[in-house]
């Protein structure tokens, strides 16, 4: 069952958009299951004792905590980065505002029915992938990791250390060995150092800043590429030239 929530205060808009969301379950043959809220204080108040959806439809322009004020509310507060936020407005010119909050999309209404039915249909494969296993040796164990929990890989000398939303691990190989076993998410920025891109919160011409706190350095080599490849990724995301 793949969970769809739904937050906006327009109730005439939230009925369109489950219709849509359940003609593209048919299409798509996969079973979802919709919530909707009107409300950003509601959404918070719920999501403080239940877990978030797999992706949310999330109006901006909510009446007082605002779609942004909820977005924060869940990678912060809540610290999940896997949930797919999906940002929608009858206004341009948010996109770039919110790449903080890593949106899957940004939708400007009117939306379309073909629009989500894309939208969810990147959505099942992309969380489809970050559960998708990577499996490292230490010790004479196997051990398997979610793609999707992993932030970066850091080596020095022959030792890797896999830095995850769980904890860190250390294991002996290369990271050019390592990136073999990746999904598309993961960039490699310095020959040290491996992100999920997915876990990226700020992007500087040198650096980048990972959802943990992390700093890590982007070296020259590798600046062009890197500056590339983020932004084909946040315009596979958003759809928007940036």
């Amino acid at each position: 069952m793949y969970n769809v929530g739904i937050c906006d205060d327009d109730k005439i808009f939230c009925a369109a958009l489950e219709e849509m969301v359940h003609s593209a379950a048919g299409v798509l043959c996969q079973k979802m299951e919709t919530e909707v809220w009107y409300s950003g204080e509601s959404l918070m108040r719920d999501l403080e004792s239940v877990a978030c959806p797999d992706i949310l439809f999330l109006d901006i322009e909510l009446y007082e905590k605002s779609g942004i004020d909820v977005g924060k509310f869940i990678r912060t507060d809540r610290e999940d980065y896997l949930t797919h936020i999906v940002y929608v407005s009858s206004r341009e010119g948010y996109a770039m505002q919110l790449f903080r909050l890593q949106p899957l999309d940004f939708l400007i209404k009117p939306v379309s029915e073909e629009r989500v039915r894309e939208v969810l249909e990147r959505s099942f494969k992309q969380r489809t992938q970050n559960r998708a296993l990577f499996e490292y040796q230490k010790g004479g164990h196997f051990f398997q990791v979610p793609c999707g929990e992993i932030l970066y890989f850091m080596s020095s000398d022959k030792k890797i250390n896999m830095v995850t939303t769980k904890g860190s691990y250390d294991f002996y190989g290369k990271l050019k060995n390592v990136m073999e076993k990746l999904p598309a998410s993961f960039v490699m920025i310095h020959q040290s150092y491996v992100i999920n891109t997915d876990h990226a919160a700020e992007y500087t011409y040198e650096t980048v800043t990972m959802q943990d706190g992390s700093i890590l350095g982007i070296s020259k080599p590798y600046r062009k590429a890197v500056r590339g490849r983020v932004k084909e990724l946040e315009k596979a995301r958003l759809h928007v030239s940036i």
